[in-house]
């Protein structure tokens, strides 16, 4: 039996986490898979190594300072693609993290030149977890130790943020870590202990780099010669890399780990704006196919006034329990007489709603259509028919998906849909009374 899971054995963690096997060991700590007997699930347990407390020389208090940190800003960030950290504790000669667990391990083996995933993927992958780190900078927390060991796939075109071990935060001095990183993604203001959010954009920068070319940016033998490359060094070029690189994204990831802040993006939202406009130029058929991107998608949906109550976090959630199709013109979408099981929204494109053939609406881009059966015990038959008139983007969520979302969603989602109900409600009582008028008019003498 190893110490640290002496320690665990000798603590009260065995009582409720049953470790299966280890599944991953750093400078600092060891993770292992584990069994949650309370909850029924398996997470990954994270335990501090002892000899981090056992003594206190300058590296010893450092690394435990960034387990106080961590432990400290536990459960504070819930994103769905920041891993979520379930419990977390600490005492006097150790520290530990239970967190979720995701099998497909770090973004680590995509860096590798014959394991790289395809251009579109990877700024799918990207876009998420500037997203969540977007939130995180919101929260005021600036991560500071972005790597691919520190980004967890989950799956294809998606990644979750994790280790906030190293973070500073900005609204309490006391858990901030100035000396901890990974020196190949440290942006050059850091060597000056000047931290800002555009450092977290420049180490996500080279992380990208590394996605689409399999290399690092900048190379040396020692500590003290790479960090001279990234303070006066210049980056090899993407194209010369990569064929096939776009050039549009060239000048993404040159603004992302430019040198001088003046030239990189100034914050996340520019990163994500940038990033929103340039996936839809590299979908191809292969890659989309008729699905939209997801990143073009969040970017879409945080736009329209329907959606403006939503945070970032729940329109993320929203677009994972929903299915997404582009059309062409002629589609039914919704079936006169059908069983209702869905709501959608047409996000672009027009749509008509006949009923026995007659023309009785007409629908624009950003229409949502088909939630007043969600209320319903037992789902009435729809009843009319809509038919996409030209291409079009669909939204489709399963009334079963949106009764499992989180009660936050829900919550937002029934106030979305009585909102609409009512203005639905009021202009047909604008247009009864306005018809009632003119018959008033047309019948009455004189």
């Amino acid at each position: 039996m190893s110490t640290d899971t002496n320690a665990i054995a000798s603590s009260s963690l065995h009582h409720r986490y049953e470790i299966q096997h280890e599944i991953g060991a750093g400078a600092t700590g060891t993770v292992y898979l584990a069994r949650d007997t309370f909850e029924q699930r398996d997470v990954a347990l994270k335990v501090a190594l002892p000899q981090i407390f056992a003594g206190n020389n300058p590296e010893q208090t450092l690394i435990r300072k960034a387990w106080l940190n961590e432990v400290h800003l536990a459960g504070s960030l819930q994103h769905p693609y920041i891993v979520a950290v379930y419990d977390a504790g600490v005492s006097a000669d150790s520290a530990y993290l239970v967190m979720e667990y995701l099998a497909h391990g770090t973004l680590q083996p995509y860096t590798r030149p014959d394991n790289l995933k395809p251009v579109a993927e990877v700024l799918e992958i990207i876009y998420k977890c500037a997203s969540a780190l977007d939130y995180a900078c919101r929260a005021g927390i600036v991560h500071r130790d972005i790597k691919p060991a520190n980004l967890q796939y989950v799956g294809p075109g998606e990644a979750k943020v994790c280790d906030f071990g190293a973070a500073y935060w900005a609204k309490n001095d006391s858990t901030q870590v100035m000396d901890i990183g990974s020196l190949a993604y440290m942006a050059p203001e850091l060597f000056r202990h000047w931290v800002t959010p555009q450092a977290d954009i420049y180490a996500l920068g080279i992380v990208l780099f590394q996605l689409l070319t399999g290399q690092q940016v900048f190379h040396a033998d020692t500590p003290a010669a790479l960090m001279y490359q990234i303070m006066n060094g210049e980056p090899p070029r993407l194209s010369e890399l990569r064929a096939d690189t776009p050039p549009e994204l060239e000048t993404l990831v040159t603004r992302m780990i430019a040198r001088s802040l003046e030239d990189r993006f100034p914050d996340w939202p520019a990163v994500l704006a940038a990033l929103s406009t340039l996936l839809p130029k590299l979908e191809t058929e292969q890659t989309s196919g008729k699905k939209p991107a997801q990143a073009e998608l969040y970017d879409q949906l945080r736009q329209l006034p329907l959606l403006a109550d939503l945070n970032g976090a729940q329109l993320w959630e929203l677009l994972r329990i929903s299915r997404w199709h582009r059309v062409k013109a002629g589609t039914v979408l919704v079936q006169e007489g059908a069983e209702a099981k869905s709501c959608y929204l047409l996000l672009k494109g027009e749509a008509k709603v006949t009923q026995q053939g007659k023309l009785i609406n007409w629908m624009s881009e950003g229409t949502l259509f088909g939630e007043l059966a969600f209320a319903e015990a037992t789902p009435s038959p729809r009843s009319a028919t809509v038919t996409a008139v030209d291409t079009a983007t669909i939204g489709r969520w399963p009334y079963s998906h949106l009764h499992k979302a989180s009660p936050g969603l829900q919550s937002k989602m029934l106030q979305v849909f009585f909102r609409l109900a009512a203005e639905r409600l009021k202009k047909a009582d604008e247009q009864y009374l306005l018809l009632y008028r003119q018959h008033m008019k047309e019948t009455t003498p004189g």
